[in-house]
């Protein structure tokens, strides 16, 4: 019964020589983690789900905004503001009811990867990154997961299979030592050609099939590079560097507590604290978004600040009501608990763009009665 409905719809793969009704039955029980639903995340999803893979997971704690519409192609102007992972969702059950999809709608960060990598039997990489990239790697790594990895830089794109095969390379074996925060120029400031993240993620994709089904030759080893201006590519071959375990965790407790920002280069210097004075001036401006992370019931309660209140314990599941494009101000009622939010802003969604009121709410309430004396 399993293979006639399978047949139906899949019958122009299953007609492929060396493919059959065998592979099409490994597909509808194979399960895939897509990180990351960008410009390689949208069509790798799209062609995964399209040709009959049973359970995908899809993790990005984003929400679509138009600079991303012209190369991540599962989104349109009327999803812009939405949550990527709650999109992407409806868009692949409407081309594929069978497919079975998890939501994860955080950044993948050194906290979470662990749980979240170990239920998939293959992950793909489609992050833009290079803190992320790591993470995912030593997670991988440590789990002994296959990693399908992919990356566009302008014009060129990059594809391999990490920890997979004998004498498995990963990450580190290409790339020891993480450039710096500021020595790698991203899509934001160079630019990125559509085609090239649509072809890259395609790529991804066949890679991630091929591994499931046994059918053709893989990339595990090997490093496919892609010019998508006079369409070349070349492969080379990877091979163990002898400086990749250099800084590679060696465990869940040692992969937890690595510090990746530091490796990558990226200013832990998150932002410079707010004086009540400074807050008493900014909560006017139209650039500035002010959250207040304290409990609902809370006291004093805060009547004449435009703000929006998001406890400190539910700001992941309400992390898409940030303004990326403003500058976010914190504020708790004596200023501690705005140090631990403004971290976990920083390392779990890498924004930048946070600072915090000294002293809390209490501190400024006293500079406002000393001013009106």
């Amino acid at each position: 019964m399993e293979n006639d409905f399978l047949y139906e719809q899949y019958q122009h793969q299953i007609q492929l020589k060396n493919f059959g009704i065998e592979a099409q039955v490994k597909l509808r029980h194979a399960n895939i983690l897509v990180i990351g639903l960008g410009g390689l995340g949208c069509p790798a999803i799209q062609y995964l789900s399209a040709i009959g893979i049973g359970r995908i997971g899809i993790m990005d704690g984003d929400t679509v905004s138009l600079s991303n519409l012209h190369r991540q192609i599962l989104y349109t102007y009327q999803d812009i503001g939405q949550l990527k992972t709650s999109v992407v969702e409806k868009k692949i059950l409407g081309l594929n009811p069978s497919t079975k999809i998890t939501l994860y709608t955080d950044f993948i960060t050194q906290h979470n990867a662990f749980d979240i990598i170990s239920n998939y039997e293959i992950v793909l990489d489609c992050t833009d990154n290079f803190k992320a990239r790591y993470i995912i790697n030593d997670a991988c790594y440590l789990l002994n997961k296959p990693l399908v990895f992919g990356a566009v830089f302008q014009y060129e794109g990059q594809v391999s299979i990490f920890n997979h095969g004998k004498d498995a390379v990963n990450y580190r074996d290409l790339f020891p030592y993480s450039p710096k925060e500021n020595e790698s120029p991203n899509c934001m400031q160079t630019g990125v050609y559509n085609i090239a993240t649509a072809i890259i993620g395609t790529l991804q994709a066949s890679e991630a099939i091929k591994l499931i089904t046994g059918i053709g030759e893989t990339l595990t080893n090997k490093l496919l590079t892609f010019h998508s201006l006079n369409i070349s590519s070349y492969t080379i071959d990877l091979t163990k560097n002898k400086l990749s375990n250099k800084e590679m965790p060696s465990s869940r407790k040692e992969f937890e507590s690595y510090s990746y920002d530091q490796f990558c280069g990226i200013n832990s210097s998150l932002s410079d604290d707010i004086s009540a004075e400074e807050f008493d001036q900014l909560i006017q401006s139209d650039d500035v978004q002010i959250i207040d992370i304290r409990n609902e019931n809370e006291l004093p309660k805060i009547k004449n600040i435009q703000s929006i209140q998001i406890p400190l314990a539910s700001l992941h599941e309400n992390i898409h009501l940030l303004d990326k494009q403003k500058k976010i101000i914190l504020f708790c009622h004596s200023g501690i608990r705005t140090q631990t939010a403004i971290e976990l802003l920083h390392d779990d969604y890498q924004m930048s763009n946070v600072s915090h009121l000294k002293g809390g709410i209490i501190k400024w309430l006293d500079f406002k009665s000393k001013k009106n004396d």
